[in-house]
């Protein structure tokens, strides 16, 4: 999820028949002695196949690179779900890793725990693709396309390492969301503690996202302010993300314990939306909560993310991989998937003004007035943002979107067809 913005122009108001993006303005790197960092950033602000230091703006080495994360107890793998190169670039990532450090937990967002036993018969060899999919639930709890996660699940089947699900159910979610966490009685939610408060930088960048306007509240340098703690649904949708990353890291923080009380020293890798992770907020906050320190933060980076979040401090990400323009990989302008809405910006935020007939929105069951909270389960601070998710998807793959209508929030699937017209 694209979460800091103040440089990117939102299209007010347009059909997803083409889209839009952000233009990255080349930066120069801050090492010249260096004479191969002279391309560290470029249109897409990382040199592609290159991994990047922004805390130092240096370009290393992969074995330089690998070096520096070889012993951290836990490394969090970011990602955009819908984008098929991220989930490459794990896989990628996840075998040199594994090569250095073989004993190894992999860990997901996308299982909720009560699957725990479903991936445990996985890894055993116990249940084939189709029936591990089924029983998985995915296509009701995580819903993305599987093909993209499947590779790493083969891998982790075929070298014995343990997969442990780091998700909770909706129910908590939705309780949450419609009273807020310390509404919520103990004994309903899954015995997960109090998360640790949220810092002041993660407040703000949840705001900007969540309302990325006026709000009545002014505005400082030009730079658009969103809702406060003081509105009780922002302070319900940060008591919701509080919620996954306080879920994620003690899920980890079992996991690593369970290990050490068999005598195992592993290294665990955790793949999450990197929302969960933007500046060392999120999960990692959690962790150190909960007093693991040893944590490494790794993002890729194409594109459709803006460059000027590379000088964000704290800085996005420990280490950044740099992906080739990610649109090369998507299929042609005139073959690719088209939602079919007009959309507007509105204070409240991405409203739909039209639906076109038989198109997919319609389809789905998007109605005019329907304001659009999140799609791939990232919250939407522009039209450009789901113009932007829009622009990644594949045919054949569905994209989740979180609505609310008549002042009630509800879930629906937009399906790609591997054909369109």
């Amino acid at each position: 999820m694209t979460l800091i913005q103040h440089n990117r122009l939102a299209c007010l108001s347009l059909f997803l028949l083409a889209g839009c993006a952000a233009q990255a303005t080349p930066q120069p790197t801050s090492t010249p002695e260096d004479r191969a960092t002279s391309t560290a950033i470029d249109r897409a602000c990382v040199q592609p196949g290159a991994w990047f230091d922004p805390a130092n703006k240096r370009i290393l080495a992969t074995p330089e690179a690998l070096a520096r994360i070889k012993d951290a107890r836990v490394v969090l793998l970011g990602e955009t779900h819908v984008i098929a190169d991220h989930h490459r670039w794990h896989m990628q990532t996840v075998a040199q890793m594994h090569a250095q450090h073989p004993d190894m937990i992999l860990s997901f967002e996308a299982f909720p725990r009560r699957i725990q036993p479903v991936l445990d018969q996985w890894v055993a060899g116990a249940l084939t693709e189709a029936e591990f999919l089924k029983q998985s639930e995915w296509e009701t709890v995580w819903k993305y396309d599987a093909n993209l996660y499947l590779p790493l699940f083969h891998f982790a089947r075929l070298n014995a390492i343990p997969m442990v699900a780091l998700n909770v159910d909706r129910s908590l979610i939705n309780q949450v969301s419609k009273k807020g966490w310390k509404a919520v009685p103990k004994s309903e939610r899954g015995g997960i503690g109090d998360p640790a408060p949220a810092p002041k930088g993660y407040i703000e960048m949840l705001s900007q996202v969540y309302g990325n306007h006026d709000n009545g509240s002014g505005k400082d340098n030009g730079a658009p302010k969103g809702p406060g703690l003081d509105d009780p649904r922002f302070a319900s949708f940060v008591d919701v993300q509080l919620t996954w990353d306080r879920a994620m890291a003690e899920a980890t923080a079992t996991a690593l314990k369970h290990a050490h009380n068999q005598g195992r020293d592993p290294q665990l890798i955790a793949v999450i939306g990197r929302g969960h992770m933007d500046q060392g907020y999120g999960v990692p906050t959690q962790l150190k909560d909960l007093g693991v320190d040893d944590i490494k933060v790794l993002v890729p980076w194409d594109k459709l993310r803006p460059c000027e979040e590379l000088a964000l401090t704290p800085p996005p990400a420990d280490l950044i991989f740099g992906l080739a323009t990610t649109e090369d990989y998507l299929p042609d302008e005139t073959d690719r998937p088209k939602l079919g809405v007009l959309l507007e910006k509105t204070e409240d935020g991405v409203v739909v003004k039209d639906v076109l007939k038989d198109s997919i929105a319609e389809t789905a069951g998007l109605k005019a007035d329907d304001l659009i909270l999140r799609a791939a389960n990232q919250p939407l601070a522009t039209t450009n943002d789901l113009v932007t998710i829009i622009k990644s998807m594949n045919p054949g793959t569905w994209l989740p979107l979180t609505i609310r209508r008549a002042g009630k929030e509800k879930e629906i699937i937009a399906r790609f067809p591997v054909t369109h017209p």
